[in-house]
């Protein structure tokens, strides 16, 4: 007997004009999605999509959600907006998945999940990344314990980016259009790989320059992180470097895990470190280890599949890949960082929300901190 169809849920899109809309356009085509009206505040851009897909355009967000009555809003509007759209989208009773970052502040991420709770839509953002067979099985890993007592963290990632991509939107590289550079554009996924895996940082000192374009914010920044259990970890992430596209290594007691683009290896020591190291009669002593074969699920690390994540969170309760709360982590520490870097200072978390917002006006406003 063939699969029955699935249930089919109204979607619609708005800032359908973005060119990440070329990232999502596949998943929307996938069976569970009835695609009913796109919006977007630049028109000629929005009737060519609008025209292209068949279905209604709207240049005004709140018009098309009162007169369609959506399942869910899929928001990739510039961030600046993203935290104003999606409380009204949640409050108009639609799910929402919303782009990363899912906002500019972390207050207004709170804002957003405050909206989801008290009108019991789901909220979602689309950290892909999470979806990779690689990364799954490495938070499976660090979840069973295999890892042990985790101890540090490095990760690398060049994010290249020409003068010509800066030049694409007059809102990019800009602290009111993105609230900060490759922090808060490219280094997302990374930083939400870093709190996915690791969790949360208690502790950041950061740096943030701009080294090679000619933009307002940051195209580099370096952190030290540190964990409440000791754990340390270090971050990198610049679009004004080249270098291999991404490379994250995670240190516990139990062994090292390294990930890649499509790649996981994992060397289990023989002994726990702790242990071994204080009883061992030995005193230049290392531990044996052997390289331990991890099988991938298969599946890739794209937009259909947090999609199909979604689509099973609202039809069948399944958990969502990236939530609001979650997702609010890696934005804390992008603000954490930017924080840090201004003032000079080790920054805690959870971070002062008034603080960081008074930073962030004055940026906007070209006031030095």
């Amino acid at each position: 007997m063939a699969d029955s169809e699935p249930t089919k849920l109204r979607f619609a899109v708005i800032g359908v004009g973005a060119s990440v809309f070329s990232m999502h356009f596949p998943a929307l085509k996938q069976p569970f999605v009835d695609l009913v009206g796109v919006c977007d505040i630049r028109t000629e851009i929005g009737q060519q999509r609008a025209d292209m897909l068949g279905v209604p355009f709207y240049a005004d967000y709140r018009q098309m959600i009162g007169e369609l009555k959506l399942d869910v809003a899929v928001i990739i509007t510039p961030h600046y907006n993203h935290a104003e759209i999606a409380v009204d989208c949640l409050r108009a009773g639609c799910h929402v998945l919303v782009e990363k970052p899912m906002a500019l502040e972390v207050a207004e991420a709170d804002a957003m999940i405050a909206a989801a709770r008290q009108t019991g839509k789901l909220l979602a953002v689309n950290f892909q990344h999470r979806q990779r067979p690689e990364v799954r099985a490495a938070r499976r890993l660090i979840q069973e314990g295999r890892l042990g007592k985790l101890q540090r963290l490095n990760m690398v990632t060049p994010w290249p980016r020409s003068a010509a991509y800066y030049g694409q939107a007059s809102w990019r590289a800009t602290w009111h259009g993105e609230g900060g550079g490759v922090l808060m554009n490219q280094a997302p996924h990374d930083l939400d790989l870093v709190c996915h895996l690791m969790g949360r940082p208690d502790v950041v000192v950061g740096w943030t320059r701009t080294i090679l374009h000619k933009i307002e914010v940051e195209d580099t920044a370096t952190a030290l992180l540190g964990w409440n259990n000791g754990a340390t970890g270090y971050l990198h992430v610049s679009t004004a470097e080249a270098g291999p596209r991404e490379v994250i290594e995670i240190v516990g007691t139990g062994g090292i895990l390294k990930i890649g683009m499509g790649t996981l290896t994992f060397n289990e020591y023989d002994a726990d470190v702790a242990e071994f190291l204080s009883t061992t009669p030995e005193i230049w002593a290392n531990p044996t280890s052997h390289p331990v074969e991890i099988a991938l699920e298969a599946g890739k690390g794209d937009h259909p599949a947090v999609y199909r994540n979604f689509y099973a969170a609202i039809t069948a309760g399944e958990p969502i890949g990236a939530d609001g709360e979650s997702a609010r982590m890696s934005l804390e520490l992008a603000n954490a960082i930017i924080l840090s870097s201004k003032t000079h200072t080790e920054v805690r978390l959870p971070i002062d929300r008034g603080r960081y917002h008074e930073l962030l006006d004055g940026l906007k406003a070209g006031r030095k901190p």
